[in-house]
């Protein structure tokens, strides 16, 4: 080989490592140069939060919205409370809360529900009606889930609340408990966990006593807050929630999540654009 080929070659070589050392810098510019969005969300609470894996449906839900909108996400799991304070102090740009500056449309619901083995055969119409049953709620039920129930909480002396909540599963599957009041998704998360002693192929009815408790994120900035509402607009048109609920294995309602919100009124589905960084002026 003369000495001209093998210069060519070995300078062919040297641009080939060159291009493929210069490839993934190529690819970084469009998610680094977005703009960081910090979020609190809430602490561990299977399958809405796991916060020892960067998981849950809720966390999947907020994530995936954000990143939609345009923004990388970095999120803090603290209480909710805790995420309040966090955000009046800038030290997150949104957060679950109620009564924040900027609210979003509400992105996730809860539902609990009374749960029965349907073959009990036991019919509810309204809260009351537990007052006849050995019922288990989760911890603090009768503070959250209205006067009423709070009412029926201090009369039963066959009440009684749970912590964990998988413990509200084993108790109702051994028979030991005629109603479960739970979030509807939680209570089907833990029930596909329970050891084969439990027979979780029993049929179960679960009755809609309580309102759906819907929650919504409260921004630091109204752009990030309508950015959020229409990437919310266009997953629940899509199948996002879908998707998520087949990841974490909880039960649909006529084909859709028990945590699926209603839909964003059509006044706030538009997305406003990323508002861009000041430019240099030009020199004269």
């Amino acid at each position: 080989m003369t000495t001209n080929a093998t210069g060519r070659r070995v300078q062919a070589v040297l641009a080939s490592l060159l291009l493929a050392q210069a490839l993934p810098c190529t690819a970084q510019p469009a998610q680094a140069s977005r703009p960081l969005l910090r979020v609190a969300l809430g602490e561990s609470k299977p399958p809405y939060v796991m916060d020892d894996e960067d998981a849950g449906i809720e966390y999947s839900i907020v994530s995936s919205l954000l990143e939609t909108a345009g923004y990388r996400v970095r999120v803090s799991f603290v209480p909710n409370r805790r995420g309040q304070l966090m955000l009046a102090d800038g030290e997150v740009d949104a957060a679950i809360s109620l009564d924040g500056p900027y609210q979003s449309e509400p992105y996730i619901a809860y539902k609990n529900m009374a749960i029965t083995l349907c073959s009990k055969k036991i019919a509810l119409t309204d809260v009351s009606g537990l007052s006849l049953h050995r019922v288990a709620a989760f911890q603090n039920a009768h503070l959250f889930l209205g006067p009423s129930f709070a009412a029926m909480a201090g009369n039963n002396p066959d009440y009684r609340e749970i912590s964990p909540q998988v413990g509200i599963d084993r108790l109702l599957y051994s028979g030991r408990i005629d109603v479960a009041v739970s979030d509807i998704s939680i209570f089907t998360y833990f029930s596909r966990r329970l050891g084969p002693q439990f027979d979780t192929r029993q049929q179960l009815c679960a009755y809609p006593l309580f309102p759906p408790t819907l929650y919504r994120l409260s921004f630091r900035d109204p752009v990030a807050r309508d950015r959020f509402n229409g990437a919310l607009a266009a997953a629940l048109k899509g199948e996002l929630y879908e998707r998520i609920a087949q990841r974490y294995q909880v039960s649909l309602s006529k084909g859709e999540p028990y945590f699926k919100p209603p839909s964003v009124p059509a006044a706030v589905e538009r997305t406003p654009p990323m508002p861009q960084a000041p430019t240099a002026p030009m020199p004269r």
